[in-house]
């Protein structure tokens, strides 16, 4: 895990444009324009795959680092950006991936609090999410409990 606030905090990958933005003011998506604007990396156990291979499954949950669990326990933590990088891990430090070698467009990660939980969704519940009535898909709900 990484915590930082440098001076200048550039988006890892330029410059965002959202294409179908509701608001009559385009979203900022120049991250560090907002005050107090902070960054921690994550990242997911080593994915290893062949030429032509398709990963695409659930992984195994990735917690965040304790101290920024700690630092927002029963508190809000506002996310204005989210960026994601493949990366080979070296002792020289991160290497992106070119995307020529590992094309990914199909990453979704999630993010929970202590009172949700994770788990699939029902059909039934999946088409009120918005998704094709009859789809499969991982959705965050508050617990039971």
């Amino acid at each position: 895990l990484t915590l930082s606030q440098p001076k200048v905090l550039e988006n890892m990958n330029g410059v965002y444009t959202i294409s179908n933005s509701i608001h009559s003011k385009p979203f900022n998506t120049d991250y560090s324009s907002y005050e107090n604007v902070e960054y921690f990396d994550v990242y997911s156990p080593p994915i290893t795959s062949k030429y032509g291979e398709v990963y695409w499954t659930m992984m195994p949950e990735v917690p965040l680092d304790e101290s920024i669990v700690k630092r927002f326990n029963g508190k809000v933590m506002a996310i204005v950006g989210y960026e994601t990088d493949q990366v080979f891990r070296t002792p020289a430090g991160d290497k992106s991936v070119p995307i020529t070698w590992a094309y990914n467009h199909h990453y979704i990660a999630y993010l929970k609090g202590n009172l949700s939980e994770l788990r699939q969704a029902t059909p039934e519940e999946a088409h009120k999410f918005g998704h094709q009535q009859g789809s499969m898909v991982w959705h965050t709900f508050m617990q039971d409990n």
